[in-house]
């Protein structure tokens, strides 16, 4: 009778994890993968990804982790060591990685104030990366420093999950985004940044912004009087390599091929497996967005 209870009690468990994690779709994932074009690594790299949450906690999270697991393994591009404990932010423990992958974090301590945001802010001034993935900028509003090797804080989001946006490639011969053409689209919750001294072209190089003139891109909300809505960037900050993205919102943004190529080239970027122009936008001649299009 004992043995008949634990069974179905493993069997309970199993599905609850299920139900909590999401089933991914791995034949899917697997066939997209196998499409993508990777730079070989120049070493054996690990990636250590992080999304613990304490504001919204976003249904794609362990979509990505798996993701972007496998993105790893299947490519050979790297290995994944994936956490939401925060005792991993100590000098010793970070140095066992090439970079930090900020997963969707929300809340304004995420990684800890005291000796973590210290061991966090030492890792970069190292030869290291340092990666953001959807609301790895709708966190630590109360850190300049993480705000400033980031890029920028959450400013809300006119354009909703359900949101089919169109993409402007500021870049196109840039290995991070040649593989994005202007027009093309995606359906993915997009953020606005916070008019301030992190997010600048002064300081950024933006890859990917939207593309005002698409269909139905005017949204109540839009608050920029610059029109600058940039959907992903690099920089360095101290001595690492910062990637960032925003997409990630929901699930199918991981199955996508177009954002995996994405995610895998900025991941590769903040490596060092990828050689890319990091200057910023203002110093390489794009120093403010498009203006908005005719009667907009």
């Amino acid at each position: 009778m004992l043995r008949i209870v634990l069974f179905f009690a493993i069997v309970c468990l199993s599905l609850c994890s299920k139900h909590l994690l999401g089933s991914v779709n791995e034949s899917l994932l697997n066939q997209v993968i196998q499409e993508l074009t990777v730079s070989p690594p120049i070493e054996q790299r690990t990636v250590l990804i992080y999304s613990r949450t304490l504001g919204f906690r976003h249904q794609s999270i362990p979509f990505g982790i798996s993701a972007l697991t496998k993105l790893g393994e299947k490519t050979g591009a790297y290995r994944v060591v994936a956490t939401e404990d925060p005792s991993i932010f100590t000098t010793d423990q970070l140095s066992k990685y090439d970079a930090i992958l900020m997963l969707s974090t929300t809340g304004d301590d995420v990684i800890p104030e005291g000796q973590a945001r210290e061991a966090f802010e030492e890792y970069l001034e190292g030869n290291k990366g340092l990666i953001g993935i959807h609301a790895a900028t709708d966190c630590h509003a109360n850190w300049p420093n993480y705000l400033e090797a980031m890029g920028g804080i959450f400013d809300g989001h006119p354009w909703y999950r359900d949101s089919l946006v169109t993409l402007y490639n500021e870049e196109p011969s840039h290995p991070i985004c040649s593989h994005i053409k202007t027009g093309d689209q995606i359906r993915d919750e997009i953020y606005q940044f916070k008019d301030d001294e992190h997010f600048t072209r002064d300081k950024l190089r933006i890859l990917l912004s939207l593309d005002l003139s698409g269909p139905n891109m005017k949204r109540e909300g839009m608050k920029r009087l610059d029109n600058d809505y940039a959907v992903s960037w690099v920089r360095k900050y101290g001595g690492s390599r910062v990637f960032y993205s925003n997409l990630g919102h929901n699930k199918e943004t991981f199955y996508n091929k177009m954002a995996l190529q994405h995610f895998l080239n900025g991941i590769q970027f903040a490596l060092g497996d990828l050689e890319a122009d990091s200057r910023p936008s203002a110093v390489v001649g794009n120093p403010s967005a498009r203006p908005l299009p005719a009667k907009f």
